[in-house]
C-alpha cells in the first residue's frame, strides 16, 4: 500500500513546461491573480511577454486604453491609483511600464495590468526624459535633461544640457554627463525619447540644424546623427520596431524614412504619405507619423506638432491609411472621451516598479 501511495505522488506531479505553456494562455488579468502561488512561477511572469498592443489615449488628468487589435476598437479608463494633483505631461511606455511625467509631481512608474506603482521624484525642472528596461538586470531607468546657464572664464553666459539617470535598482540619481555645447535645444511634440531596439531617439537643434540625439542605453553613452540629406523639417516615430523619420516636403506630402540594421545605417525611404485633403492647409506645422499595422493591411497614423507643444484635440487626429488606396478614413473609437490629446502604444506585464 505504501508503494502504491508513493506512485500516486509522483504521477500527480506535472512538469513546469506544461504548467507554463497554460499559463501563458491565460488572459493577463487571470495570469496576474496566479504569479504569487510560487517564486517558478513569478519568474516566469516576470520574463513572459504578451504582443498585444495596445493605444493609450491621455490628456492633464484621464488615461484611456484601447485594445487595437479587439474585434470593437473601444476605449477604457484607466483607474489611476496614485494621486493626480498636477496635469500629467507625458507618458512614455516599456516593456507594459508606464513612466508618466506630471507637473509638479515629477516622475511616476506605474504598471496598469497589476496595479504597483513607485513614484520616482518630486521635481519639476526637468522636462524632456528617456524610459527604458534593463532586462538583463531586471531594472528599469530613466534619463532626464536640463539646460543650464553658467559664466566662462570670458564672463559670457553659456548654456549646457546635463544628462542624470535614475536606476531603480539603487533607487537614486546619477549625474552623467554635460552633452556638446553645440546642442542648443531637444524639441518635438513629445517629451519622452523614441525608444528603439535599446536605443533612446530626440530631434535636437545642433548648431542651428534639426539633427538626433542618440542614447544607447546598453553603454550608456551618447551620439548624434544626421537627418538624410536635405532633410531640414521632420519629426522621430517608431514603426514596426524600427526609428521612423517623417520628412515634411510640400503640399502636405510627407516622406517616411528609417534607418538600416548594422554597419551602415544608412537613411533609407520606405513610404510616402500623401496629404489629407481636408487637413491640407493646417499640416505645415504638423506631420503625419506612422503607428502601427492594423487588420487588413492598414496603417495606423496620427498627427504630431512639429514646432510647438500647443495641445490638440485628438479626437479626429488619428486615421486609417491603406497603402493600396492611398486613402485616409477617420479611426473611430467607441466610448473616448473628448480632447484626449496625447496617444502612445504599449503591451502588458507583469514587470512591478
Amino acid at each position: 500500500m505504501e508503494m502504491e501511495s508513493k506512485k500516486k505522488k509522483r504521477n500527480l506531479h506535472i512538469p513546469d513546461d506544461i504548467i507554463f505553456n497554460i499559463l501563458r494562455r491565460l488572459p493577463p488579468k487571470s495570469f496576474a491573480r496566479f504569479k504569487c502561488v510560487c517564486k517558478s512561477w513569478q519568474s516566469f511572469a516576470n520574463q513572459h511577454k504578451y504582443h498585444n498592443q495596445k493605444l493609450l489615449l491621455f490628456s492633464s488628468k484621464t488615461i484611456q486604453s484601447i485594445d487595437i487589435e479587439a474585434d470593437e476598437i473601444k476605449a477604457v479608463d484607466l483607474e489611476i491609483p496614485f494621486k493626480v494633483s498636477n496635469p500629467i505631461l507625458q507618458i512614455a511606455s516599456c516593456n507594459g511600464l508606464l513612466c508618466i511625467l506630471t507637473e509638479r509631481e515629477g516622475f511616476v512608474i506605474w504598471n496598469p495590468l497589476i496595479g504597483r506603482y513607485k513614484r520616482v521624484s518630486n521635481t519639476s525642472e526637468y522636462k524632456k526624459f528617456g524610459f527604458w528596461y534593463d532586462h538583463s538586470t531586471e531594472n528599469y531607468k530613466i534619463v532626464r535633461f536640463k539646460f543650464m546657464r553658467f559664466l566662462d572664464p570670458n564672463s559670457e553666459i553659456q548654456q549646457r544640457c546635463s544628462a542624470e539617470i535614475y536606476s531603480q535598482k539603487s533607487n537614486s540619481w546619477q549625474q552623467k554627463e554635460l552633452l556638446p555645447w553645440q546642442i542648443f535645444s531637444i524639441f518635438g511634440d513629445s517629451l519622452f525619447g523614441v525608444l528603439v531596439n535599446e536605443t533612446l531617439y530626440w530631434k535636437i537643434d545642433y548648431i542651428h540644424n534639426c539633427a538626433v540625439l542618440c542614447f544607447d542605453t546598453l553603454t550608456e553613452k551618447f551620439d548624434m546623427i544626421k537627418p538624410p540629406d536635405n532633410v531640414h523639417v521632420f519629426g522621430l516615430g517608431a514603426f514596426k520596431g524600427h526609428l521612423c523619420l517623417a520628412e515634411y516636403r510640400k503640399a502636405g506630402h510627407f516622406d517616411i524614412w528609417t534607418r538600416e540594421v548594422g554597419k551602415n545605417q544608412n537613411w533609407i525611404k520606405f513610404m510616402n504619405l500623401p496629404p489629407l485633403i481636408e487637413r491640407k492647409s493646417s499640416l505645415f506645422y504638423r506631420y503625419l507619423l506612422p503607428i502601427c499595422s492594423m487588420k487588413e493591411d492598414e496603417i495606423l497614423v496620427g498627427i504630431r506638432n512639429l514646432l510647438t507643444l500647443l495641445p490638440i484635440q485628438r479626437e479626429d487626429e488619428l486615421f486609417l491609411y491603406s497603402p493600396e488606396a492611398q486613402t485616409y478614413k477617420k479611426f473611430h473609437i467607441c466610448d473616448t472621451v473628448k480632447h484626449l490629446i496625447k496617444e502612445v502604444t504599449y503591451t502588458d506585464s507583469f514587470v512591478s516598479p
